[in-house]
């Protein structure tokens, strides 16, 4: 059996503040170890603290916070407050989302690498209470705040084993995890002394017993992604040449194999879901991040399932 579980969430989709109190409560009480929210149509460190003010022993964490979405010194700020308001339970995860999500905000991402390594480098030191003084001088963070960055290719695996205490990438098979621990390690080679980098991964989770209405799911869930050049590359970097190839045609959801689902998602009933999972783990992951589908019983179903 799996000992450690996450859960992810898209509150940005509809969820009013009581429901975020209340799953995360949940979550807790199902002996998970952390929630991590994306952000999606609402501002993921206030999330955070929500979801950190609502609970006791749980960690909390961004999944992933934007970068071009506010000033790294205002990044750290907000994150050392949660830290401190729930005695270390944060964890700040960074990432540069996708290039149509940013274009609605009128937000340019010329540089994406090099803006994520410039960003964390920044947060990281303002955390530490390094930068020049404001009206006053500044303080570190009275607790420490686990930075992870958001992942999809080696690169940015590489980037997170330099700099950070974790990645979270999304949408990925077993096999790419296993092959990840070398991208990590080149990294981790240029920053000596740092610990272990931990795995975290988004895993799709849809429980039940009647596969072909599952598959359903999966794909009215996760069809947006086909539309995304980020996700389209994972596609080919991943060995799904021919569902990438109907992505960029524009076969939306009908992009995404049986084989491809099957691959980076937990699907079937919770026996089997705790098998793929062992697989995972296997494999190298170290957190399993569960993404319930959309909306509050969602999240409510895997709990259910899940609970230790």
């Amino acid at each position: 059996m799996v000992e450690r579980l996450a859960l992810g969430i898209i509150p940005g989709a509809g969820w009013r503040a009581s429901e975020i109190r209340d799953v995360v409560r949940e979550a807790e009480g199902a002996g998970f170890e952390a929630v991590f929210s994306a952000e999606v149509n609402n501002d993921v460190l206030a999330t955070a603290q929500l979801m950190g003010e609502a609970t006791r022993t749980l960690k909390v964490g961004t999944w992933i916070a934007n970068i071009y979405l506010r000033h790294p010194y205002l990044c750290a700020k907000g994150a050392a407050l949660i830290a401190d308001a729930t005695d270390g339970r944060m964890i700040l995860g960074l990432g540069v989302s996708h290039q149509p999500i940013n274009q609605a905000l009128n937000i340019d991402m010329p540089a994406p690498i090099k803006a994520l390594r410039e960003y964390t480098a920044g947060v990281m030191s303002w955390l530490r209470g390094e930068g020049p003084a404001t009206h006053l001088p500044q303080q570190p963070s009275v607790h420490k705040v686990p930075v992870y960055l958001g992942a999809l290719t080696s690169a940015t695996v590489e980037l997170a084993g330099e700099l950070a205490d974790g990645v979270m990438p999304f949408l990925w098979s077993a096999e790419r995890i296993a092959r990840s621990k070398t991208w990590a390690a080149r990294g981790r080679a240029k920053a000596s002394g740092r610990g272990k980098l931990e795995m975290t991964l988004g895993l799709p989770t849809f429980v039940g017993s009647d596969r072909t209405a599952l598959l359903a799911a999966a794909r009215a869930n996760l069809g947006l992604y086909t539309t995304l050049p980020f996700f389209q590359h994972l596609l080919d970097v991943s060995g799904f040449t021919a569902e990438a190839r109907k992505a960029r045609a524009g076969a939306g959801a009908d992009s995404l194999s049986d084989e491809f689902l099957d691959a980076v998602c937990l699907i079937g009933p919770p026996s089997r879901c705790r098998e793929r999972l062992a697989a995972f783990t296997a494999a190298g992951l170290d957190l399993p991040i569960l993404l319930p589908p959309i909306g509050v019983d969602g999240a409510r179903a895997v709990l259910n399932a899940f609970k230790t």
